[in-house]
């Protein structure tokens, strides 16, 4: 197995690991990730929460709230940006 397989693996390991041991359900774990997905740009991400949130109960409502949020959080980000001279 290649260096970078067995990384990616590993990966995906500890990232079930991380979901399976979180205190919080899988629904708002899927809603956390998937605020987080849409805050840095990631396209794939923003596609697998949003339909593992869906899939783990997340209604409309609650999904269209986390894209909120993370618009939000991303305008608080450039909002405390200095302004340019």
């Amino acid at each position: 197995m290649s260096d970078s397989l067995e990384m990616k693996n590993k990966f995906y390991e500890w990232s079930n690991e991380v979901f399976q041991k979180s205190p919080f359900d899988l629904k708002t774990t899927n809603l956390m990730s998937l605020v987080a997905a849409l805050v840095i740009g990631s396209q794939g991400a923003v596609s697998y929460f949003y339909f593992s949130a869906k899939k783990a109960g997340a209604t409309d409502a609650e999904l269209a709230a986390a894209t909120d949020i993370a618009t939000s959080a991303v305008g608080l980000n450039l909002y405390t940006l200095p302004p340019k001279e």
